[in-house]
């Protein structure tokens, strides 16, 4: 019986020093003003969320038909244009990028140079999955350390 009175005794208990703080004559109405700002503040930062939020799901929803339109289309993509986007790709699995030549011939992209082997895998299966690539021909110098100069 008395565990089912606690919680509407500490309810009430909580109740009653929150009106007591904020219908205090003297501080009563600095407190209530420090409360109304709080919660407007609170209120605009959640509004300010939700426009961000719902502005990054429409981009995403239209990169994702974007992408479906270009592949698709499965239009040729011209060599120096794959080369591009590849080269900007190397940047992320690859600690050395300039370390790596990147040719392409109707589709299919050339690697050559010197690369960790720890990263050989993760730059392959990104480059597959760049819009124009068909095929890899992988040329690439696997090292276990970066005991080349160029890898260095």
């Amino acid at each position: 019986m008395r565990e089912s009175s606690t919680m509407p005794f500490l309810t009430g208990f909580l109740a009653g020093a929150a009106c007591a703080a904020l219908l205090d004559p003297r501080r009563g109405a600095a407190r209530r003003a420090l409360v109304r700002d709080k919660a407007l503040s609170l209120a605009r930062r959640a509004g300010r969320e939700a426009v961000r939020e719902g502005r990054d799901l429409r981009q995403r929803a239209q990169g994702l038909v974007h992408e479906a339109k270009a592949r698709a289309n499965d239009q040729e993509v011209p060599d120096d244009v794959l080369v591009e986007r590849v080269r900007a790709q190397l940047g992320r699995p690859v600690s050395h990028p300039r370390a790596i030549e990147v040719s392409a011939c109707e589709g299919e992209v050339t690697l050559c140079g010197p690369i960790l082997r720890g990263e050989a895998a993760d730059l392959i299966d990104r480059v597959g999955r760049i819009r124009g690539v068909r095929s890899i021909c992988n040329l690439l110098e696997v090292h276990d350390a970066a005991d080349v100069p160029s890898l260095q």
